[in-house]
């Protein structure tokens, strides 16, 4: 049964460029289940993908980002999670990603906030990141060791992100069609990052047109 609905309005007031019909539950996990995810320990570089009783956690104890992507591959999707920062420091960033090309490589679109209340939309391909839209401050980004609502829309070349129910970016790009989803954070200089995903869900989608 076709479940849609539209992304409307945002709660700030500003409306999207394209109106994208979300549908019919692709994926849908709390992440309780046993290897419903893969996981992997870095002691080298420092950094963790794993399932714990509260989710899905990554951390990384530098700049290097640390991703868990998806078995099966997605074109045109929705994307939501609820995610808690548990680590002290603000100059970090994480988020979702869509569109990734393997689990052994960080290409896709990435879709970021980060702990001092930065966005993000980003594309990373040849271990190059580059803005899709740049890092700007928001203040839809609950800063700190807090919780946030993230949803990310990968619907032809259109790209758009929210935070807590509010469009905080959106742009297009056409590199990628198809790939890999999941999640990715990095730490930085000054500190290290962990957060936990929970409540993660996949909806095709589609971009109406009149």
């Amino acid at each position: 049964m076709l479940l849609a609905f539209h992304i409307l309005l945002a709660a700030c007031g500003q409306a999207p460029a394209e109106d994208v019909a979300s549908q019919e539950i692709l994926l849908e996990t709390d992440f309780s289940e046993i290897d419903s995810w893969p996981e992997k320990l870095d002691m080298e570089n420092g950094t963790a993908v794993q399932l714990t009783n509260d989710g899905y956690e990554l951390s990384s104890n530098s700049a290097a980002y640390v991703w868990g992507f998806s078995e099966e591959s997605y074109g045109d999707v929705v994307l939501e999670t609820a995610v808690n920062q548990l680590s002290a420091e603000h100059n970090n960033a994480y988020g979702l990603v869509c569109r990734a090309s393997s689990a052994d490589s960080r290409n896709g679109y990435y879709f970021l906030i980060s702990g001092d209340g930065l966005v993000s939309i980003r594309r990373v391909e040849r271990n190059l990141s580059s803005p899709i839209v740049d890092w700007t401050p928001h203040s839809a980004v609950r800063q700190g060791a807090r919780t946030n609502q993230l949803r990310a829309i990968c619907a032809g070349e259109y790209l758009a992100f929210y935070v807590n129910n509010q469009l905080v970016a959106e742009g297009e790009d056409g590199r990628f069609a198809s790939g890999l989803v999941g999640f990715a954070a990095s730490g930085s200089e000054d500190g290290s990052v962990q957060v936990t995903f929970t409540d993660f869900s996949i909806r095709a989608a589609q971009i109406a047109r009149e």
